[in-house]
């Protein structure tokens, strides 16, 4: 996360140190929380595993991502296997690789010879530029070019992510590397595989118009009952804006949940709202 521009409450939350308690949310976040039913309550982090601990600090080096959300990441794939949710898993915006590192873990611990392809999507030359649609904030953060939260513009090459793949003993033939912007490399993608499915599908492309074409794109391929997650959903309006038009274009029902510490948030794809 981009925290110099969060909201006051967020950045409190992710600067707090790793494992120390929670920052309390604003009680109308709160509040929606507790009373809305939450089906898929195994999904949210509790009290770590020292299997997730491990792979969390892993990791580490290589995510801006708060625990919580690496942990929430870990859970996810442990519920599609739980679920016997059919699909590979996709990252669009991996920067230095570490959530996508995080989910090959998660797999591997489950099910060492999974066929599952984990295919991820990047410029590997950072970010694009910002558009008005994405925010002041949005724009205040990319004209920051000394800020420490501003790394390099969010810039990690394609090489840089495969030797720290390399360097976690993750780097096979099920990662696929797509190097170039979404507009291009995501379409392409996915011309031909009508019938390719998607279990996990974490969006990281903080602008509205990365967000835009990985979910028109991509969001016809997730199984039902697969998992979206929204990383900046929270962060810049332009990925709010992004998510709140495709699903009201296209008439769809989901819910739009948030971890404990509102650093990301996910939807799961799910036709009708369970009894």
């Amino acid at each position: 996360m981009l925290r110099d521009y969060l909201p006051k409450f967020l950045r409190k939350v992710l600067q707090a140190d790793s494992g120390s308690a929670s920052v309390e949310a604003p009680a109308i976040l709160t509040t929606v929380e507790q009373t809305e039913a939450e089906p898929f309550t195994q999904l949210m982090p509790t009290t770590e595993s020292t299997e997730t601990e491990q792979i969390i600090q892993k990791i580490r080096p290589y995510s801006m991502v708060p625990d919580s959300g690496v942990e929430f990441l870990i859970k996810a794939v442990q519920s599609i296997y739980e679920q016997q949710i059919e699909g590979d898993f996709v990252e669009c915006g991996v920067w230095r690789g570490g959530c996508a590192a995080a989910m090959k873990l998660a797999e591997r611990s489950l099910q060492p010879h999974s066929q599952r392809l984990l295919h991820l999507f990047d410029s590997y030359e950072g970010l694009p530029p910002v558009q008005p649609i994405d925010g002041p904030m949005a724009a205040g953060w990319q004209q920051a070019v000394d800020s420490p939260w501003y790394f390099d513009n969010c810039t990690a090459s394609l090489e840089d992510v495969q030797r720290n793949f390399s360097q976690l003993g993750l780097l096979d033939s099920e990662v696929h590397f797509y190097k170039g912007w979404f507009e291009t490399t995501v379409p392409e993608f996915v011309k031909g595989k009508s019938e390719r499915k998607i279990a996990i599908l974490r969006l990281d492309g903080d602008w509205y118009e990365s967000t835009k074409v990985c979910l028109e794109n991509l969001y016809p391929l997730v199984s039902e009952k697969g998992i979206i997650i929204i990383d900046d959903y929270y962060a810049w309006d332009g990925c709010a804006v992004a998510v709140h038009e495709y699903l009201g274009s296209n008439g769809l029902n989901h819910r739009i949940r948030s971890i404990p510490d509102f650093s990301s948030a996910y939807i799961i794809k799910q036709a009708h709202r369970d009894a």
